[in-house]
């Protein structure tokens, strides 16, 4: 009887305790259901010893970081499957190296799923070999043929916690596993040249796939690589989150694959755990309509004008890593006026509720 009712404790606890790629709420999601902290041009590391990087740091450190989804770009350099961007000299490695690497973090973290998309100039068969080689085979993920994608704790029980994607549509039977990725997923356009010119245009893919690939980078026009300056800028929580939310508000589109570069500038990491959290406060089916604030910029105080008289609406302000900085109530007011001398210089986000559960979240710059 002690044997058993210790067998029952130590699968009650494993049971209650476990988690899916370092939450337990996210055990109970689907694949498709799920944001992941994504490296655009993931290879390409200066710690690598890439002439030009689009990361400061390599794969396993990535991985330790957090990150879960991994561009790879694979060529054939002599006839080795290689990852370089574009041209070979600024820094290549073979593929298997990568590979390697990410073999080691699945071994070592059997909670953790991880998603590679390539860009390839190699074959489907030559992709399979380096797999069977580096002995990734047995953890390769397949979406059922027509059904949904599983959840993450089955993905985990089922041991196939690595998901491909590749934009060659050239896998053969027995490679369903090789997954087409404008078959399953939508991109925002990855040219952008400038910190202004985002916007919420989708690129390749169909905007019903089930996943979506927000790219979130800039790249030098003239040379076409990362710019690291410009990343510390708009990985910060008050440029991402508002560029996130904007682009939901207009198409309605969950963002799977959150793509950075230089992973560990800003606050990537915690954009995507908001928005895993169940108390994430950037996705909202329904908003607000016409409330507007201002002056904005502003310095001390700014108005919340156009409320409806008749509704009641809480207010809460966030700083740029999440925090909530102050909450107040405005109860039956066409216009609330918000003390911010407390308020150190920066951008906010300023989240507006009414009582029937509709939400407006604005981006706030305070002098």
């Amino acid at each position: 009887m002690r044997i058993s009712i210790l067998y029952f404790l130590l699968i009650f606890s494993s049971n209650a305790f476990s988690q899916c790629n370092g939450s337990q709420d996210l055990c109970s999601k689907r694949y498709d259901e799920v944001a992941y902290l994504t490296t655009h041009n993931a290879f390409n590391a200066q710690t690598q010893g890439y002439t030009f990087p689009n990361q400061n740091y390599g794969l396993t450190q990535q991985l330790n970081d957090g990150v879960r989804g991994l561009m790879l770009d694979v060529y054939s350099l002599s006839g080795i499957p290689s990852v370089y961007h574009g041209i070979s000299i600024f820094g290549n490695d073979p593929l298997s190296s990568n590979l390697f690497e990410i073999k080691d973090f699945l071994d070592a973290n059997t909670n953790e799923i991880v998603t590679i998309i390539f860009e390839c100039y190699v074959s489907a068969n030559v992709i399979e070999s380096e797999f069977d080689n580096v002995g990734l085979l047995n953890y390769l993920y397949t979406k059922p043929s027509g059904g949904e994608w599983d959840y993450l704790q089955d993905m985990i029980n089922s041991n196939k916690r690595l998901v491909i994607f590749t934009d060659e549509d050239d896998a053969s039977t027995g490679q369903e596993w090789y997954h087409y990725a404008w078959d399953y997923c939508v991109e925002t356009n990855y040219t952008v040249d400038n910190i202004n010119d985002f916007n919420n245009d989708f690129n390749r893919g169909d905007s019903i796939n089930d996943l979506f690939i927000f790219n979130h980078f800039v790249t030098d026009p003239t040379l076409g690589i990362g710019v690291i300056n410009t990343a510390a800028v708009v990985n910060e929580y008050a440029f991402l989150m508002p560029r996130i939310q904007q682009h939901y508000s207009e198409k309605l589109k969950f963002p799977n694959f959150v793509t950075i570069d230089f992973h560990d500038l800003g606050e990537g990491k915690t954009i995507v755990d908001s928005l895993n959290s169940s108390t994430f406060v950037g996705i909202n089916e329904f908003e607000i309509q016409n409330i507007k604030l201002y002056p904005n910029p502003c310095n001390n105080y700014t108005m919340i004008i156009n409320l409806d008289k008749a509704t009641n609406y809480s207010i809460t302000i966030y700083n740029s890593i999440g925090v909530i900085e102050s909450t107040v109530k405005a109860e039956f007011q066409a216009e609330l006026q918000l003390n911010l001398s407390k308020l150190s210089s920066g951008f906010y986000l300023v989240q507006i509720n009414d009582n029937s559960g509709q939400t407006s979240i604005q981006r706030l710059i305070v002098n």
